[in-house]
């Protein structure tokens, strides 16, 4: 029985394309990068190659996928790790996120915000074009995670604050840990990331 693999291209215009077990499919891969390429009803009916399965080799960090996600535009995007949010545009973010709160009386900020976490977003990194990532599965982060990582730690410190006589201390150290965990990680996560095992991309094509 034949099963979906990564073979040859019959057309010969790409390394690999994508047989999905019956017929081969519009993905295609070279180098290791998948895109799209249409092909014909004809095509797609031509005989999978005899010989043994060649998988192309996967981008770093990952393996590749036919279900990968794609772009506005159709193209799979690259490994996530070659996409990462430098340092100043994290803290960039971080800081429009505070502007934002006070603009939008911090009413509108949250409305907005349950809109956006389902995309691994928070209103500014909508914005800046950034996306939330996870690692286990290079997929932008659910509306749950989003959730913990922007409303449950962060209620968490100011609780423990608050017990603690509400004097902002914990909250600082909270911070500063975030921002020292920034600077010393080479993905560029902030201690929440760590936690929860995410990274921050620029997505500006919103491929995830």
């Amino acid at each position: 029985m034949s099963v979906s693999s990564w073979e040859p291209d019959p057309t010969g215009r790409h390394q690999y394309r994508w047989w999905d077990g019956a017929q081969w499919t519009d993905q295609v891969a070279n180098d290791g990068v998948q895109s799209v390429d249409s092909i014909s009803a004809a095509e797609a009916q031509l005989p999978q190659s005899a010989g043994p399965s060649t998988q192309p080799p996967p981008p770093a960090g990952g393996e590749l996928r036919a279900d990968a996600p794609r772009s506005d535009t159709g193209a799979v995007p690259d490994d996530p790790l070659t996409m990462l949010a430098s340092q100043g545009q994290r803290f960039g973010a971080f800081l429009l996120d505070l502007v934002l709160v006070v603009v939008t009386l911090g009413i509108g900020y949250l409305i907005w915000s349950l809109v956006v976490w389902g995309r691994g977003q928070t209103p500014a990194k909508q914005l800046l074009k950034l996306r939330v990532i996870r690692l286990n599965d290079r997929r932008a982060a659910s509306w749950g995670i989003m959730a913990v990582r922007q409303f449950v730690l962060v209620a968490v410190v100011f609780g423990v604050d608050a017990a603690l006589g509400g004097f902002g201390l914990i909250s600082l150290l909270w911070l500063l840990a975030n921002g020292i965990t920034l600077l010393a990680t080479d993905k560029n996560q902030a201690l929440w990331d760590k936690i929860l095992s995410t990274v921050v991309v620029s997505d500006p094509n919103n491929a995830y």
